[in-house]
């Protein structure tokens, strides 16, 4: 996937999480000024914190895309 694909399924994982009444507002400060590393390390850690809310495919597309390191995150 391109890079404005990943920002974009980023982005929707991230209002997924919103809708669900998850407070994500930091991951969303760092999304708004760039800095998706960091969105997606929240986004990872309240997927794995409250499963069923986004679909893994698409969080292990992302995680392959931006080659984030999640051993920390799966302890």
């Amino acid at each position: 996937m391109d890079d404005k694909e990943a920002i974009d399924l980023l982005e929707k994982q991230l209002v997924a999480l919103e809708n669900a009444k998850l407070d994500m507002s930091m991951d969303r400060k760092f999304f708004y000024v760039g800095e998706y590393d960091l969105t997606l390390e929240g986004v990872y850690v309240a997927h794995k914190r409250h499963p069923g809310v986004l679909d893994p495919a698409e969080i292990q597309a992302l995680v392959e895309d931006f080659n984030l390191d999640t051993a920390e995150f799966d302890r």
